[in-house]
């Protein structure tokens, strides 16, 4: 009797390649999305979000962006002060997300590594039977 572990079926090693394949597609997909999320995030902090600032800075230069100054502030003010604070935790939202589907696809993709590093003793074992015939 020998030590070392039984050999896995061919079908077996045939399915477990099928699902390695699909794993790594959609460790794929994961990382794409989170690509395109924070791509999305620098577009609309640099065409949307910056812009926004030097308005209002151009417009209102005594006036802070936590809503602070000295006197009484119109509807302006206030209108420019809530389009900009809306945009940062959509940006932060973006970003985040985004780093999180990149670190989830790099995830599936590092199992789908390591469960091919487990059969290869096995394909190896039907490579080498195979090339003694």
């Amino acid at each position: 009797m020998s030590d070392y572990p039984a050999r896995k079926p061919i079908t077996e090693i045939d399915a477990t390649v099928s699902s390695i394949k699909k794993m790594l597609v959609v460790g794929a997909v994961f990382a794409a999305t989170g690509y395109l999320l924070v791509g999305a995030a620098l577009f609309f902090e640099l065409t949307e979000f910056h812009p926004l600032l030097d308005d209002f800075f151009t417009s209102f230069p005594d006036t802070s962006l936590a809503g602070g100054s000295g006197g009484t502030r119109g509807a302006a003010v206030n209108g420019a002060l809530a389009e900009i604070h809306k945009w940062p935790s959509t940006l932060l939202w973006l970003k985040l997300g985004g780093v999180a589907h990149v670190l989830v696809g790099i995830f599936v993709a590092l199992a789908a590594i390591v469960r091919a590093l487990s059969i290869m003793p096995h394909r190896l074992g039907y490579e080498m039977e195979r090339a003694q015939e």
